[in-house]
C-alpha cells in the first residue's frame, strides 16, 4: 500500500496472512525503532508490535497495525478519545521513555487508539523513529522541549490528560535495569546492515557508561516538574 504522510515511512506491507505492517527503511531508523518498542515492551507500555521484515529484497522495520485503530482527525476528536482512554497512564510511562531517549517528536498521531466494545479507547506507542541511536547521544531535555514532544506536553491540561508520577517513575525504575547485556541482545536481533550511522560496539559502549545517568536525570526532570 502506498507511502503514508510523514518523513521515514515507505508506505504498508502486507504479509501473505494478512497482516499489515508499516514499513521504515532507513537503517538509523529502523534501529531507533526497535529499540524504542522494545524499551516500552521492558516497562510494561502497549505498543505496536516490532518486525524485522523483507520488502523488495532488503531487511527493514515493520511496526504491526492492530485492526480498527481509529486516528482521531481534529482536537475535539482527540480530547474525545483521550477522555475514553481506558490505559492513560501511558502518556506518563511514555514520557519517561522518550526523555531517556532522547525523542524529539511525540505528536498526537504517534499513538494507535483502538475503540473497544465496552467504548472505551485502548492506546499503544508507536513511532520511535527521532529519537537515539538515530541521534546519537540523545538530545537533551531543553531541544526536546522546544520540539513536537514538548509542545504536546504544554496541552495536556486543555485535553485532560493527566500526568501520573508513579507510571512515570516506575517506568524509570524499569528502565535503569536495562544494561549493557539488554541492548547485546536487541542487537542480536537485527540485521548487521542496520549498524551503518553507528556501530553498534559504540552504541554499547555508551550505554554502559551514559544510560544509568540519563535515566537518573530523567528521574530528577520528572520529580522537579520541570518538563510541564
Amino acid at each position: 500500500m502506498p507511502r503514508l504522510s510523514g518523513q521515514d515511512n515507505e508506505g504498508i506491507g502486507v504479509t501473505r496472512h494478512g497482516e499489515r505492517y508499516l514499513l521504515k527503511t532507513t537503517p538509523d531508523i529502523c534501529v531507533a525503532e526497535f529499540i524504542g518498542a522494545m524499551l516500552c515492551q521492558a516497562c510494561d507500555v502497549p505498543m505496536a508490535t516490532p518486525q524485522v521484515v523483507d520488502f523488495k529484497g532488503r531487511k527493514v522495520f515493520g511496526s504491526r497495525l492492530e485492526s480498527g485503530v481509529e486516528l482521531p482527525n481534529d482536537f475535539t476528536q482527540l480530547q474525545s478519545q483521550i477522555g475514553l482512554c481506558a490505559n492513560s497512564s501511558i502518556f506518563s510511562a511514555v514520557l519517561a521513555i522518550d526523555l531517556a531517549i532522547g525523542n524529539d517528536d511525540r505528536h498526537w498521531h504517534n499513538w494507535l487508539p483502538q475503540p473497544q466494545q465496552s467504548g472505551e479507547i485502548f492506546l499503544r506507542a508507536v513511532d520511535f523513529s527521532r529519537a537515539w541511536p538515530t541521534r546519537h547521544p540523545p538530545l537533551g531535555f531543553d531541544q526536546i522541549g522546544r520540539e513536537n514532544t514538548g509542545l504536546v506536553w504544554r496541552e495536556w491540561d486543555s485535553l485532560g490528560v493527566k500526568y501520573d508520577s508513579d507510571s512515570a517513575i516506575d517506568a524509570c525504575s524499569r528502565l535503569r535495569r536495562l544494561d549493557a547485556s539488554w541492548l547485546g541482545m536487541i542487537f542480536e536481533q537485527l540485521p548487521a546492515e542496520w549498524m551503518v550511522t553507528v556501530s553498534g560496539h559504540d552504541l554499547l559502549d555508551w550505554w554502559r557508561t551514559g544510560w544509568g545517568p540519563r535515566v537518573g536525570a530523567v528521574s530528577n526532570f520528572l520529580e522537579q516538574g520541570a518538563w510541564k
